[in-house]
């Protein structure tokens, strides 16, 4: 058991909090748990320290395995008359320890601030220093060579970030990447479904069919959107008319706000292989018009 509080311990945990930044901390964790007023604040009076009673006796020693089995064999009145003692000893344990974390001795009845507020000089002039045999802190010297490393490694994920962030921004095909996949015009014409080709007369509607089965309307925004320059450009001023069932099914009818806008879409996408399909791209009329012809 621990002696009671006098003022000689005191100085000397106020000592080892300031030497001691980690029992520091753990002693705020703890006032915080134990939902004690935080002492960011001005001092408030010392209370008075508990008197110095006795020690408390030992546990008494625990039964053998006889005395255990000698125990079980007894009628069950001396058993309840035992167990009832026994619950009123552990509550008579329970409730001093409850008690004796409850916190500094203070009348409840009495407000810290109608006290007042007084200096505390618990903490002498001179500190008690506190040796460690081991080093907390290590110093690790860092060649030149490492630093020109991190440097230009720093500089290569700033790069990738603002790269990746342009990609997050866009959403769309580049018109050099749907160039790259796009088909050369001799291979082109030598494809069967190109045979009788002919874009037709320049209109706001493109007529493109030759299209995947798991085409979806995100795929138009993918392809066209450097057409507009940005995304939200592209779901605004497209409207799209995707055939998903029947003959139909494969083919798409897109309107754009203008016929420019058109025509540069067809320039663009005609023969890109998209997602390993070449797409046939043509004007036409009007989705209504082309969905009847």
């Amino acid at each position: 058991a621990y002696p009671p509080p006098d003022g000689n311990i005191l100085n000397n945990i106020v000592n080892s909090l300031i030497a001691v930044p980690r029992f520091y901390n753990q002693v705020l964790h703890l006032m915080n748990k134990m939902n004690l007023p935080a002492p960011f604040r001005m001092a408030l009076p010392t209370p008075p320290l508990p008197s110095q009673g006795p020690l408390p006796p030992p546990p008494p020693p625990q039964p053998s395995m006889t005395e255990k089995l000698h125990l079980a064999d007894l009628s069950s009145d001396e058993s309840e008359m035992e167990s009832s003692d026994e619950d009123v000893d552990k509550r008579e344990v329970k409730r001093a320890k409850h008690e004796a974390i409850v916190g500094p001795a203070v009348d409840r009845s009495v407000a810290h601030e109608s006290v007042g507020v007084k200096p505390v000089a618990l903490v002498p002039n001179e500190l008690q220093v506190i040796k460690k045999k081991n080093p907390v802190l290590q110093i690790k010297i860092v060649p030149k060579a490492a630093y020109k490393e991190l440097a230009d490694r720093s500089i290569i994920d700033r790069e990738l970030a603002s790269r990746d962030e342009q990609l997050e921004e866009k959403h769309f095909a580049t018109p050099q990447e749907i160039e790259k996949e796009k088909l050369p015009t001799e291979e082109i014409l030598s494809l069967p479904m190109f045979k009788n080709y002919t874009p037709g007369n320049p209109a706001s509607v493109l007529y493109i069919k030759n299209l995947v089965k798991d085409v979806v309307h995100d795929d138009f925004y993918y392809v066209f959107g450097s057409v507009f320059e940005s995304l939200d450009a592209a779901r605004s001023g497209l409207s799209i008319k995707l055939m998903q069932e029947g003959r139909m099914r494969g083919q798409a009818f897109v309107t754009f706000p203008s016929v420019e806008h058109a025509q540069r879409a067809l320039n663009l996408a005609h023969g890109y292989a998209f997602k390993g399909k070449p797409m046939i791209i043509q004007f036409g009329r009007n989705p209504g018009a082309s969905k009847a012809s």
